[in-house]
């Protein structure tokens, strides 16, 4: 007997300036990603249901031309989601490594 196992990588994003909780989901199907994103923003839930399936070429576009920045008709332009859903799939389709940047904000004195 064989059991069919999905696998998918789930990004949970808090503590955002917004307030807003988002889960972002990353599905490796054939050769491109699947986004899904849950959002207690409603922008952020309409640009989830707006992302086609990623294939390599999508996640590695520059931003000007980058198809998940295209479709992030999002009205804080520091939203970090679509990084996130760039960085989800880049991790699943194997194209980087599971590590984030560290951010940290100084003050002058």
């Amino acid at each position: 007997m064989s059991f069919s196992v999905d696998f998918f990588m789930k990004v949970i994003v808090t503590e955002q300036p917004c307030g807003y909780k988002s889960e972002v989901i990353a599905k490796k199907i054939d050769r491109g990603v699947k986004i899904e994103i849950f959002s207690e923003c409603e922008d952020v839930s309409k640009f989830g249901k707006v992302l086609p399936i990623l294939s390599a070429k999508d996640v590695l576009t520059r931003i000007p031309e980058n198809i998940v920045y295209r479709k992030a008709n999002l009205r804080h332009s520091t939203c970090i989601i679509p990084w996130v859903v760039l960085k989800a799939a880049e991790i699943e389709l194997e194209l980087n490594v599971k590590k984030l940047p560290r951010i940290e904000f100084e003050d002058d004195f």
